[in-house]
């Protein structure tokens, strides 16, 4: 596919923690045009900071150029959904209004956009069952939607997911493809799109590969930890289970447990007992570029998810980061990681996640690093584009013929 525009909607702003979107349209930009449209907030901020930061925006296009084919637009500030604070009740009324309040907020800017780029029928690219009302109000010659998660699940989405379901059926079935990172959700998804594909998530091979290079230096804050270290890294928050992680410190006093980035923990008790632990050591987000060099003084790399709600239909980012880094991997019981278990330690229990913590840290003969990094290099995000863009340029070449 070369020589499209591509409206990314995207859920997170392009220099926040990296998921989904940017690796994806980062390497569809070398041969298509992409306008990435920040979201009116950035998750990781204070709502009301960036209702400030982009308040401007409903006044003014603002935007910047990464690359030639690659330009940032921020856009206005989108009214809370409050889905933790108003009662279920308020929650009725309030969603659908605010929802399409936001909607038609979010399509003139970006009219207003595709006019200021002399944009012409564009492939439209959705994150978020949010944005649903956006889908045939742009002009797309194509429409997909990347289910990254299953949203709807998220334990913050309690109090308004029958909303987000249907918003979530419904812009399932008006795109023309649905891409998926797991196959429970490819499998909810296809009833509504049978042009529903299964795309998992996948790692910049190179750069986690570099935790390998010989010699390597380690950074100053996890250079002065004391080996062995077991490791996560990645986001901390609502799939984190922060019960398993202080028995993991706790049956192994002597090892330091090293958590790297965004601590986002929900509950602050949790969190302070985990800090509470001499050998538990926080060291706050880092950018993508370092990870590499955090993952090579892993002696083994922790998935520690809580086995409830939308983490039973996820497929880790981090898993193909650990592989292609070498690591030993020890993991809770994800259905998507079954397919992986040569090479990932899958734990039925807590109990069992602890024993095969021990049998990681000695797990680094040639052989096993070659295996688990053989199954990185078959799983990186080049494929996954090249993959999704073979998928959309078959549907462009259907549309046109018809």
């Amino acid at each position: 596919m070369r020589g499209e525009t591509i409206l990314c909607i995207a859920t997170r702003v392009w220099h926040s923690l990296w998921r989904d979107s940017q690796p994806i349209m980062s390497r569809l930009a070398k041969q298509n045009r992409v306008l990435y449209f920040e979201p009116g907030r950035n998750p990781d901020r204070r709502h009301s900071a960036e209702m400030w930061r982009n308040w401007p925006n409903l006044f003014c296009l603002r935007a910047r150029t990464l690359d030639e084919n690659l330009i940032l637009i921020p856009t206005p500030p989108s009214l809370p959904v409050m889905r933790r604070h108003l009662p279920r009740s308020v929650l009725q009324v309030t969603t659908p209004w605010v929802t399409r309040i936001n909607a038609r907020v979010l399509i003139r800017h970006v009219h207003w956009a595709m006019r200021a780029y002399d944009v012409k029928d564009p492939i439209l690219w959705l994150y978020s069952p949010y944005h649903v009302d956006l889908v045939g109000q742009l002009g797309a010659k194509l429409a997909c939607y990347f289910r990254y998660d299953d949203y709807p699940s998220f334990v913050q989405n309690q109090r308004v997911r029958e909303f987000l379901r249907e918003y979530d059926t419904r812009l399932s079935g008006a795109v023309d493809v649905v891409f998926t990172t797991s196959r429970s959700q490819w499998a909810r998804c296809k009833a509504d799109n049978p042009s529903t594909f299964f795309v998992p998530n996948a790692v910049d091979f190179d750069l986690f590969n570099r935790a390998l290079a010989p010699n390597g230096s380690l950074p100053p804050d996890i250079a002065v930890v004391p080996r062995p270290i077991i490791g996560y890294a990645g986001w901390l928050g609502y799939q984190i289970d922060t019960e398993l992680l202080r028995l993991v410190a706790d049956t192994y006093p002597d090892y330091s447990v090293v958590l790297v980035g965004p601590d986002e923990l929900p509950c602050a008790a949790d969190r302070e007992q985990l800090r509470a632990r001499a050998n538990v050591f926080f060291l706050g987000r880092k950018e993508r570029e370092e990870l590499p060099d955090y993952l090579q003084a892993f002696d083994a790399a922790l998935i520690p998810y809580t086995l409830a709600g939308y983490t039973l239909t996820a497929y880790p980012l981090k898993l193909h980061e650990y592989l292609a880094a070498g690591r030993a991997v020890v993991s809770v019981n994800l259905p998507e990681l079954q397919r992986h278990s040569q090479v990932v330690r899958i734990a039925d229990s807590n109990g069992g996640f602890i024993r095969q913590i021990r049998d990681a840290l000695y797990d680094y003969s040639p052989q096993a690093i070659e295996s688990r990094v053989a199954v990185a290099r078959e799983n990186t995000w080049d494929q996954r584009v090249a993959e999704m863009c073979r998928m959309l340029q078959h549907h462009l070449s259907a549309k046109s013929r018809s």
